[in-house]
């Protein structure tokens, strides 16, 4: 951009990306009030008006609702003829709690401890979440990787597929899966090779999330942090690192990939699920098509010592043990996963 079309560009725009911050604010608020209410679970029954949903949903006034309705709108969660409301494909599909793919669950605790927002200012000046925070996202865990379950497991399943479609794994041996979580991950790949065994490591606490998903199935779990619970190593056919990593400062995502690296068969694959954020020194461009994965970085340091993860340096720290990204796969939207092999064993694993 030359100086001349900046100093254009600065004389006609107006504040709009900064109301559109601000407004993000109040339309994330609207949209849980109306999972609040079971505005779109209601809508799942047929369109209505707004006197007859405020009705239904207790709502005092159908005024009231009826703006609702049509903040919603505006955002594209909800359609109207002018007189009665129904939902939008996307809310069908995406906010009515019965629906196979829900995000209700979701966009109550994606966001994360709502204590960690405000306080974000002090976070960043002191290098680490406040303790009120880091006990919040700990009894919030269980709840989030609960409400994630849906989406992981829709991405576990196109990855188990194109792991044996691909040749890279033959349905045997063992999976580990470090930071289990919900146990969707182990779920699916034991559905696509129920043959195998499996191994899930996580806090334990959560670890009840996990034990009922996968009960009946040749599973072992173990509680506590993934970085020193004892582990067989070297004989992992499959290890998991979903959505891991970036919630870790560096030195111990680095540390938590070397670990899985350690685990692996020699002809094993890694298999590392995120959000990857730009790297440092990228275009405005690049950031501005990153939104969602920014977003999700800055989440992490809200209330955690972890900022996301880029891929080239994934791909670094694969690099000095030996292993590399042999191919990515994105089974569901924005959700990125890198198959990691061992492209050459260093001297110590020979």
């Amino acid at each position: 951009m030359t100086e001349r079309s900046r100093e254009v560009q600065q004389a006609e725009s107006g504040p709009a990306p900064v109301w559109d911050v601000i407004n993000g604010f109040a339309a994330y608020w609207a949209l849980h009030a109306a999972i609040d209410l079971g505005l779109f679970a209601q809508l799942a029954d047929g369109p209505a008006t707004g006197t007859e949903l405020a009705d239904a949903l207790g709502v005092h006034d159908p005024a009231d609702l009826t703006l609702l309705a049509q903040l919603l709108a505006a955002k594209g969660l909800l359609e109207t003829d002018g007189e009665r409301w129904r939902n939008s494909v996307v809310s069908e599909r995406f906010l009515v709690p019965s629906s196979p793919q829900t995000m209700v669950e979701l966009v109550r605790h994606s966001p994360g401890p709502q204590v960690g927002w405000p306080a974000l200012a002090a976070t960043l000046r002191k290098g680490r979440p406040a303790r009120q925070v880091s006990d919040a996202l700990n009894a919030l865990y269980p709840e989030l990787v609960a409400a994630t379950a849906a989406t992981q497991a829709a991405v576990a399943s196109g990855v188990a597929t194109e792991l044996r479609t691909s040749g890279r794994w033959d349905g045997t041996g063992l999976i580990v899966d470090l930071g289990c979580g919900s146990g969707a991950w182990l779920h699916r790949l034991l559905e696509a090779a129920p043959h195998a065994k499996a191994l899930g490591v996580d806090l334990p606490h959560v670890l009840p999330a996990a034990r009922d998903r996968l009960a009946g199935r040749d599973v072992t779990l173990v509680g506590g942090d993934y970085l020193d619970v004892d582990l067989p190593p070297r004989g992992a056919s499959v290890v998991i690192l979903a959505h891991v990593l970036r919630a870790e400062s560096a030195p111990r995502a680095e540390a938590l990939v070397g670990r899985a690296l350690d685990l692996l068969a020699e002809d094993g694959v890694l298999l590392v699920a995120d959000y990857f954020r730009p790297p440092d020194g990228a275009p405005t461009d690049t950031y501005a098509s990153a939104a969602h994965d920014l977003t999700l970085a800055l989440t992490m340091r809200a209330s955690t010592l972890g900022r996301g993860l880029s891929e080239p340096t994934l791909a670094a720290w694969c690099a000095v043990r030996g292993a590399g990204t042999s191919a990515v796969v994105e089974p569901v939207p924005r959700q990125r996963v890198h198959l990691i092999t061992l492209s050459e064993v260093p001297d110590d694993r020979s």
